[in-house]
Formats: C-alpha cells, sequence, structure tokens
C-alpha cells in the first residue's frame, strides 16, 4: 500500500514534516468533491466541449481525441480550468444525467447498475415472489391510473384452451373468477370450496350472447320502482314487471279482456267477464263439492265472499272454498275456506274474509254443501272449460265435482282426477272489493 494515497479513491496523504500541507489537503477535498455524489452529464462524448463549466463530469465515450486522447470509459472532470481524468475502479457508481441511468463499473467497463435475471425474474412489493406469482404485492389497494388519457389492464393468454383471467380468493382458497377461462368466451363462475366452480355467466364472443346458467332471482319491490330504463325487469309483490315504452308493464297479467274495478264495498264477478246471459241455478248434495277456475283481471282486494241462496232447505250449510292452481292450472293447496254459510233462509249469504288475488294468477273457486238448498250459477258462457278426459265430448265442462264428507275441513291439497270433471254449471260466486 502506497504511503502517500488512500486505497481506494487515490486520495493524496499529508506526509510528516511535509511543508505546504494545505496543497494537499485540497487536492484531497478536490477528488472528494469529484468523486463523491458521483454524477456525469453524459457518457458519449469523446471530446472534451469547447465551453465546460467548472465541475462539469463524464464519462468519456469511444474513441477519445483531443484532451482525452487515450481515456475512453474514464471520468473527466473540469476543475481548476483543467481537465481531470480519474481511474474507475471495480464498483464505482454513476448517474448518467442525460439518460437517468445509473452505472455501475465492473473493473472493465460500465453497465447498468441493475438488471434482471435472464431467466424467471421475480418482484415482490412487501412480500415475496415465487416462480409462478413473479409480481407479488402485499398492499391495502393498489392503483394503475392513466398518464393523460385512458388506461388498459391487459391480460394475454397464448391459446384458446389456456386462461385468462381474475381469480378471488378467500384464505387463500378461489370463491369467483371471470375472464376467459379456458376458452374464448367470457365466463364468470364462483366457487364454495375453490376447487368446485359453478359457471353463472358466460358471454358468446361471436354474438355477443350472454347465457345465465341459472335461473334470475330478483327480490320483490314493496313499490313500483322509480326512474328505470326501457328494458328493466323487476318483481313487485309477488309479480314480473317490465319497463316498456316509459310504463311499468306486469308481464304476468292477462290485459286482453278489461274489467271495471269497483269501489270498496261493492260486487266483483268470478267470471271471464264474457257471460253475457242471466245466471241460472243449481241446487247442492250433501257433502259435494264443486271448484272452477277464476282468473282475476286485475289485482283484488276481498274482504267477503256472497252466495245467492234461491231455494232454502232448512239446516243447510255450504262453505266457500279456494286454492291455489299448480303449474299445470290444476288446483293444488287449499288457501281459503270460509265460515259455514246459513242457507236456510234464502237471499245473499257472506262470510268474512281477508284475500288478495293477483292479475293473471289461476285459482280454483268452489263451494261445499251440507244438504240440497239451490244457489245461483253462473252460465255456461260465462266461466272457463276445464280440459281434460280420455274421450271426446259435445258439450263443454265447467267445474271440477267430487264428494267430501261434511263437516270436516276441505282436502288440504286437492289431487287431480280428471273423472272428476263435469258439466255441470258453476256456482255463482261474489267477492266484495276491500
Amino acid at each position: 500500500m502506497s504511503d502517500d494515497a488512500t486505497p481506494l479513491l487515490s486520495l493524496p496523504l499529508i506526509l510528516p514534516a511535509q511543508a505546504q500541507k494545505h496543497v494537499t489537503h485540497n487536492e484531497s477535498l478536490r477528488l472528494l468533491d469529484i468523486l463523491v455524489h458521483l454524477a456525469v452529464l453524459d457518457r458519449t462524448r469523446s471530446a472534451p466541449p469547447d465551453l465546460p463549466i467548472e465541475g462539469d463530469r463524464h464519462i468519456i465515450g469511444p474513441d477519445a481525441t483531443g484532451a482525452w486522447l487515450g481515456q475512453s470509459g474514464k471520468v473527466a472532470a473540469f476543475w481548476g480550468g483543467v481537465w481531470v481524468i480519474l481511474d474507475p475502479r471495480p464498483g464505482w457508481q454513476a448517474r448518467v444525467l442525460a439518460e437517468d441511468l445509473t452505472l455501475v463499473h465492473n473493473g472493465t467497463g460500465w453497465g447498468a447498475a441493475f438488471t434482471l435475471p435472464e431467466t424467471q425474474p421475480r418482484f415482490g412489493i412487501s412480500t415475496s415472489a415465487d416462480d409462478h406469482n413473479r409480481l407479488a404485492v402485499a398492499s391495502p389497494a393498489s392503483l394503475f391510473t392513466h398518464a393523460g388519457a385512458g388506461h388498459q389492464l391487459k391480460l394475454n393468454k397464448a391459446a384458446p384452451g389456456d386462461t385468462a383471467s381474475l381469480l378471488f380468493q378467500s384464505g387463500w382458497s378461489g370463491r369467483a373468477e371471470f375472464g376467459l377461462v379456458g376458452e374464448d368466451a367470457f365466463s364468470l363462475k364462483v366457487s364454495a370450496d375453490g376447487s368446485n366452480f359453478q359457471p353463472v355467466l358466460t358471454a358468446d364472443p361471436g354474438t355477443g350472447r350472454a347465457t345465465l346458467a341459472r335461473p334470475v332471482i330478483l327480490h320483490s319491490q314493496s313499490t313500483p320502482p322509480q326512474g328505470l330504463p326501457d328494458g328493466a325487469l323487476w318483481q313487485e309483490n309477488g309479480q314480473l314487471f317490465a319497463q316498456l315504452a316509459g310504463q311499468g308493464i306486469r308481464l304476468d297479467g292477462q290485459g286482453n279482456i278489461p274489467i271495471l274495478l269497483p269501489p270498496a264495498g261493492e260486487m266483483i264477478l268470478t267470471t271471464t267477464g264474457a257471460g253475457g246471459t242471466t245466471a241460472g241455478t243449481l241446487a247442492g248434495a250433501a257433502g259435494r263439492l264443486d271448484l272452477y277456475p277464476f282468473q282475476p283481471r286485475a289485482d283484488l282486494s276481498t274482504d267477503r265472499v256472497l252466495v245467492n241462496c234461491t231455494t232454502a232447505v232448512a239446516g243447510a250449510l255450504a262453505r266457500v272454498v279456494l286454492y291455489t292452481a299448480d303449474s299445470n292450472g290444476r288446483p293444488d293447496a287449499l288457501i281459503l275456506e270460509s265460515d259455514d254459510l246459513d242457507l236456510s233462509t234464502t237471499g245473499a249469504k257472506s262470510a268474512i274474509v281477508t284475500l288478495s288475488l293477483r292479475q293473471g294468477r289461476t285459482v280454483w273457486l268452489g263451494i261445499r254443501h251440507s244438504s240440497t238448498a239451490t244457489l245461483s250459477a253462473w252460465a255456461a258462457t260465462a266461466t272457463p272449460d276445464v280440459n281434460g278426459g280420455t274421450a271426446p265430448v259435445t258439450s263443454a265442462r265447467k267445474v271440477l265435482r267430487r264428494t267430501h264428507g261434511w263437516p270436516g275441513p276441505a282436502p288440504a291439497q286437492w289431487a287431480w282426477n280428471p273423472a272428476e270433471i263435469s258439466s255441470a254449471l258453476a256456482t255463482a260466486i261474489w267477492l266484495r272489493q276491500a
């Protein structure tokens, strides 16, 4: 090791009994000023600039000439009106201001201070990356923003059978995935266990048509939604609506036959609205139960059911019943059985009920008899025809008729039997508007 200079930066040392020590000291300061936080203007210049500024530094470019002749790759600093040439040591770093780049000297030349490895590069921010997740970020949030205009996040795959998707996990187990999952159709899938994924939606790239894998469930609205665009669908109090031409249209209601909704306290006929003739009469029979279909053409709220007794029988009673319809339109579950109606005298007989019927929803109305009293009956043209049976008939059938013991309750489930189809008239039953 030299006794007159430092081993790393070759800074001159003050020797014992040296005269003009300040010269050596100042030279060391000058070299430190040049080398500490080394930042050069450029690294491609091969000849000194014509008008250098005190303190300018350069990495001398290839094929150097003039005052830099034969000094390529070295550091040149303009100090005290002259160029100071410094030999770089292995490990020296220099910031090239013209390129916003940091270089490091490896003993033979300058190279980038940081380069990614050629195989399996990894980059982890606050977490560790691995061979599969080569970019890993642990952060409360991540922001990808524009650089003055738009911004795209691109996921590219090699072949149609590969996957380009976003996977959402809970406890490192997948719960939802959307993107191009094993095909070129966009899809959305969900999973309860991270292994078995259920399809939710698929969009065909050729047609743009979206396909839902399961039925859509629309939660019921208590009041009509406001400000919906045309094409919107919603469920309101058990019925399906669509916004069309600026108006909410009930999809499962019939509007081809008009209906006049009476004020509260007035009567609603349980007919198709096209009877067109005077009601007849129909005698009862002990233990007989007759049903006929009725489809409201508007939402109805009812507080009474009524029948009209035309021929009374001492001690005779009756009850009005109401059944839901199944998917085939057949009577299904009992939803109403009225209190006893006294048919020992003639005239209107009523029972208090609380009943809401929805437009377009078929129900089955009926009457149970304990005896042979006679009630008003709708004309044959006033109620729907009942289909069924194994042989063709020339007169339309209007009711389902069975014998069911009185005074026990009506059957909780009807249990369809085509042999019960009858051509008898349907008993006239009125509903009072609440």
